[in-house]
């Protein structure tokens, strides 16, 4: 869970777009606590945690699982949780795999471990002239997934460590030099 405070304020701040004051009053709590979540000096309880899930329209698993994007995708959302497949989602299923009813509706069954692609990637997918521009293809997705993410992780504990209160109060220029004087 060490990137639950960046995806908080991710949420919050890009999806959103509230003030931290507006998103602790629509939960019923202070304002020092959602700063608290979003800087990650506490973890949410789990009534919290839900209530954050509910507001932000996202999953606990996307929440707590540090290997899945700080951006949602459709499969993170709450109002989805239900859905096995999340709207705009294309599957890879194998050729074959397809049956037809009686009334002209199309059945897939969804395979384990089913590659899936949003729809940015289904048209670069209907390009690939073979499997292995495929497994190319699906590895250069996976790279520039992994590498949109870590800019963006860098970028929000950038933001997040700017907006810090310094911790002790800055000592006045003329204190320090009247105390100077007095020693020396």
């Amino acid at each position: 869970m060490r990137r639950l405070h960046l995806k908080l304020f991710y949420l919050r701040t890009r999806l959103k777009r509230e003030a931290q004051g507006v998103t602790a009053r629509i939960l019923g709590v202070r304002p020092a606590t959602m700063s608290h979540l979003e800087q990650g000096r506490s973890l949410p309880t789990l009534p919290m945690l839900l209530a954050l899930c509910k507001h932000y329209d996202v999953t606990p698993t996307y929440l707590l699982d540090d290997e899945r994007p700080i951006d949602p995708s459709g499969r993170d959302r709450w109002a989805e949780r239900d859905a096995v497949v999340a709207r705009g989602t294309w599957l890879e299923v194998p050729e074959g795999s397809m049956v037809s009813t009686h009334d002209g509706a199309r059945l897939v069954a969804v395979q384990p471990g089913a590659r899936q692609y949003d729809a940015s990637a289904q048209a670069q997918r209907m390009t690939c002239p073979n499997a292995a521009a495929a497994r190319e293809l699906e590895s250069g997705l996976q790279t520039a997934t992994k590498q949109r993410d870590k800019e963006l992780e860098e970028m929000l504990s950038r933001e997040l460590l700017g907006q810090r209160k310094p911790r002790n109060k800055p000592v006045a220029k003329s204190v320090l030099k009247g105390a100077m004087q007095m020693q020396g």
